[in-house]
C-alpha cells in the first residue's frame, strides 16, 4: 500500500512538473498575435476618453486618431472584423473591468444585420484563444463549452495544437493596425460598384432575441457607468435602410445621440469612396471621420449620461 501511495504521489509531482512545461507554450501564445488590442484592454492599458466599437465597418470607416485629432479626446478603435454585438458588448465589459471608464462609446450599428443571424457576423472566439492564459478569458471560454472545465486548474487543458508552433501570425494587409486600432483600406475605389436603390422591408420577426438584449444591455452599462454612448450609422454603397432605421428607433434612450452619415452627400454615392458596397477606402474613412467630429464637436456638452 505505501508503495502504491509513494508511486501516486511520485505521478502527481511528475505531473505537475511536466503541466508547467505547458504553461510556457500557453503563456507565450499572446505573443504570435499581430492584434494585441485585447491584451492592451485585460492589462489596465486602454484609458481613452472615446472608444469605438463596431465590426469591420467600425475598423475600417472611422480613423481613430483623425476623430482624436479633431475633437481633442484620445480615442482608440476597438471594433473587431466580423464581431457581432454581443461580442460588442464582451469588450465593453473587459473594458471598464480592468480600465478607467470612457467618456464615449462610439457603437457602429450593422443596419438590418445588428440584430439577426448573418454568417458574417459572430462572437470572435478566435480573438480569445491566444489569450486563454489570462483566466478572464479562459473561464469565458469554458462559460461557452469552448474549452474544458480542467483548463481551470491544469495548463495541459488549455493548451492546443496551435500553441506548439512559435512563429509569428501571418499579418494580411487587410488586417494591419494603426496605433490607434483602425484597420485603414487603401485608398483605391472600386469602379465596378453600382450603387443599389434598393431596399427590402425589416422584418422583426428575423431578429435574435439575445442580440437585441446584448444590444439593450450595452445601453445600461453605460448608463450604469455614466458613459456617453453614440450610435453611429455608416454608408454602404446604397441607399439608406429607412426601415430598419425606424425599427431602431424605438430601441434607443432618448438620451443617447444617433448620428447618421449625410445620406444627401454625393460623393457617398461615388464608387471611388469605397472598398466594397459595405466598407468605405482611405478617402471615405477620412470623409466620414471627419463628418462625425464636427457632429460630435457640435453636440459635446459634457453631459454624463443619467
Amino acid at each position: 500500500m505505501k508503495l502504491f501511495l509513494k508511486q501516486i504521489l511520485l505521478f502527481g509531482i511528475l505531473f505537475l512538473l511536466t503541466d508547467q512545461i505547458f504553461f510556457l507554450f500557453v503563456e507565450y501564445a499572446p505573443e504570435k498575435e499581430n492584434d494585441k488590442r485585447l491584451q492592451y484592454v485585460l492589462d489596465g492599458r486602454m484609458n481613452k476618453e472615446m472608444i469605438i466599437l463596431g465590426s469591420s465597418r467600425g475598423a475600417n470607416d472611422l480613423i481613430a486618431s483623425q476623430l482624436e485629432d479633431l475633437t481633442g479626446l484620445s480615442t482608440y478603435n476597438l471594433s473587431y472584423r466580423g464581431s457581432d454585438v454581443t461580442f460588442h458588448k464582451y469588450i465593453l465589459e473587459s473594458l471598464i473591468k480592468f480600465n478607467k471608464n470612457p467618456e464615449k462609446i462610439i457603437l457602429i450599428i450593422d443596419n438590418s444585420a445588428q440584430f439577426t443571424n448573418v454568417p458574417s457576423l459572430n462572437f470572435r472566439y478566435d480573438r480569445l484563444f491566444p489569450l486563454k492564459n489570462y483566466s478572464y478569458i479562459n473561464n469565458t471560454l469554458i462559460k461557452a463549452n469552448r474549452q474544458n472545465r480542467l483548463s481551470e486548474y491544469f495548463w495541459l487543458a488549455r493548451i492546443k495544437k496551435k500553441d506548439f508552433d512559435l512563429s509569428p501570425k501571418e499579418l494580411l494587409p487587410i488586417n494591419k493596425l494603426t496605433k490607434h486600432g483602425s484597420k485603414i483600406n487603401s485608398f483605391e475605389g472600386n469602379t465596378s460598384l453600382e450603387f443599389n436603390l434598393d431596399t427590402k422591408p425589416y422584418e422583426i420577426k428575423n431578429e435574435n432575441p439575445e442580440k437585441l438584449n446584448d444590444f439593450l444591455e450595452i445601453q445600461e452599462i453605460c448608463r450604469k457607468n455614466k458613459i456617453e454612448l453614440i450610435y453611429v450609422f455608416v454608408p454602404n454603397f446604397g441607399s439608406f435602410e429607412i426601415s430598419f432605421f425606424n425599427r431602431f428607433k424605438n430601441l434607443v434612450r432618448v438620451k443617447d445621440m444617433v448620428f447618421v452619415y449625410d445620406t444627401t452627400d454625393q460623393r457617398y454615392q461615388n464608387n471611388k469612396y469605397f472598398r466594397d458596397s459595405s466598407h468605405l477606402n482611405a478617402y471615405g474613412a477620412e470623409l466620414l471621420t471627419e463628418e462625425l467630429s464636427l457632429f460630435l464637436n457640435k453636440n459635446n456638452t459634457n453631459l454624463l449620461v443619467k
